[in-house]
């Protein structure tokens, strides 16, 4: 079942934090500062999904589609923003674990002075792989062996 969740801005991205050199003992083993507005922006972002979100999270593999508002044309690293995104979805209860997300597609839109993100989440339904492109990339494999 589909599932169409809404944001009322566009949250920063996770290039945002700044990374400090100190020993820690975290599960990548880095440490980060996230600035306040940051924080604060990606706490409005998971409550405003945990409004939407009815139930319990998805729990088997999901594709997504984002649309971005933006309201200008300044530059943004739409896959950052993602993995800020799917940290938000992992928070809000709408996902499990964000390496669920089996297939991404990112769009942008700008449309001046308006702002927001439409995510829409559903089952993700394999399809087998075409073995004529699983020989093309054996083939480079081996070709790059050999340089």
């Amino acid at each position: 079942m589909k599932k169409r969740y809404f944001l009322s801005f566009v949250p920063p991205s996770k290039a945002n934090r700044i990374k400090i050199n100190v020993r820690a003992f975290t599960k990548s083993g880095k440490r980060y500062i996230v600035p306040k507005d940051v924080s604060l922006k990606i706490n409005k972002a998971i409550w405003e999904l945990q409004q939407q979100h009815e139930g319990k999270p998805f729990h088997t593999p999901v594709e997504v589609s984002i649309l971005f508002i933006l309201p200008d044309r300044r530059r943004r690293d739409l896959d950052n923003i993602m993995k800020t995104l799917g940290d938000c979805m992992v928070y809000a209860g709408i996902l499990e674990d964000d390496n669920l997300i089996y297939r991404q597609t990112l769009e942008k839109k700008v449309v001046k002075g308006k702002e927001g993100v439409v995510i829409q989440v559903s089952p993700y339904k394999e399809k087998p792989l075409d073995e004529k492109i699983l020989k093309q990339v054996e083939k480079f494999q081996k070709k790059m062996m050999e340089i």
